[in-house]
């Protein structure tokens, strides 16, 4: 056992490849590897982007997977390993009591030496050689791969609300997590956004996890809903991170066909089904929902904070009504849903009417509820989110009285 890193260096999926041994091993079949950590992150994909499956448990019952070595081993009953002199040693034999505890932690810590640790930090002549800007405002360097001024950090952005027909994007499930709306795990080398960065003088061997690019926006919109465990029900054998461009037939990178919907004026949304957002709620899985232009996000239920956020970027959530799921919809490209979300009319838990438009000519009619919760919020979608209004707000109030 040793130190792989600090930080969230594992829980965010930084902590290196698996060992040949083992990827060979699930190349041919043999093995179905699991994480097991005492973090508190369990997502498919997030502590290595080839595992699938993770458990939570304490730091004491991880190091006892670990020397047992199967994690389908029952240690109530099973002993964790056999020692060398062919006795069964069980994990009552190995397990701490609250006084061995209590030793370890007063011999291993001491408060002088959180403060002097801090100090030899502060003192770090790297961190103080650091240069950084001293200007009024942020010197944006147009080639940097890391920290990239996003569009809707702009006045120019404005209110998605309003009556449109839109193509669905993606058609997603119930328990679509915040790690599927934006990845935190290691950027996979074959993957398109590592081709991004590659063209842009990056080291393929060397990108680093996608939460250390949530600076780039251009990352993190071709990052958005690249998970392999994901399935988008317009196109359910896609490659990851796909879509199928409707009015084309065209099989696409989701951004590519989101950029083609938008140069078209073609609005677009997204179908989900329950729990859509769950998860840490990063802002991130929100904004990269605004960036490829979805207006408004309609599922069963929300997440909480994830409903927050898309409110706060302007993406209008709506609650189907009882009966309404991805799959009683059975949405087809070219199916289009119609929203009637006017500017004026939208107050918090307001019917929306929505219409499907098949694209065979069938029209089929329901009502959904807006998933919004006070004025605050109503104000938020008009605006276009929580970034125009503060800029908005901002310029008004350093405009001289008349």
């Amino acid at each position: 056992f040793d130190i792989v890193g600090y930080g969230c260096t594992t829980c965010i999926g930084n902590s290196g490849p698996l060992p040949p041994a083992v990827r060979e091993a699930m190349a041919a079949g043999a093995v179905h590897p699991v994480a097991v950590l005492s973090g508190n992150r369990n997502f498919t994909g997030r502590i290595h982007p080839d595992l699938d499956l993770g458990f939570l448990m304490s730091p004491p019952l991880v190091i006892a997977f670990a020397l047992a070595g199967d994690a389908e081993r029952d240690l109530d009953r099973d002993p964790v390993q056999i020692a060398p002199d062919g006795r069964a040693v069980h994990l009552r034999d190995l397990w701490p009591d609250a006084a061995e505890i209590d030793a370890a932690l007063t011999a291993g810590q001491h408060p002088a030496d959180y403060r002097g640790a801090f100090e030899i930090a502060s003192a770090n002549p790297a961190w103080q050689a650091l240069q950084s800007p001293a200007g009024a405002r942020f010197p944006w360097d147009p080639a940097s791969t890391a920290l990239r001024r996003p569009p809707f950090a702009s006045l120019d952005e404005t209110g998605q609300l309003g009556r449109y027909a839109a193509h669905p994007l993606l058609v997603l499930g119930d328990d679509v997590t915040t790690d599927h709306l934006s990845p935190a795990s290691a950027i996979p080398p074959d993957s398109l956004i590592a081709d991004f960065l590659v063209e842009r003088g990056e080291p393929r061997d060397d990108l680093n996890v996608f939460a250390s690019r949530r600076g780039n926006w251009q990352v993190m919109m071709r990052a958005a809903f690249y998970s392999k465990s994901l399935v988008n029900l317009l196109c359910p054998e896609a490659p990851v991170g796909h879509t199928v461009h409707a009015p084309s037939g065209a099989i696409e990178p989701i951004w590519v066909a989101a950029g083609r919907y938008a140069r078209a004026g073609q609005s677009v949304v997204l179908l989900a089904g329950e729990r859509y957002g769950t998860g840490s709620s990063r802002d991130w899985a929100a904004k990269g929902q605004r960036l490829l232009g979805i207006r408004a996000v309609l599922a069963i239920s929300f997440e909480r904070i994830h409903r927050s956020n898309l409110i706060g970027m302007g993406i209008l959530p709506l609650r189907l009504p009882e009966g309404a799921t991805p799959a009683t919809l059975r949405m087809r490209p070219g199916d289009r849903i119609e929203i009637d979300a006017e500017a004026a009319a939208l107050a918090p838990r307001a019917a929306v009417p929505v219409r499907i438009l098949r694209a065979g000519g069938a029209i089929e009619t329901l009502e959904a509820v807006a998933a919004v919760e006070t004025r605050l919020e109503v104000r938020l979608l008009r605006m276009g989110g929580v970034i125009p209004a503060i800029l908005s707000d901002t310029i008004k109030s350093a405009r001289p009285h008349p």
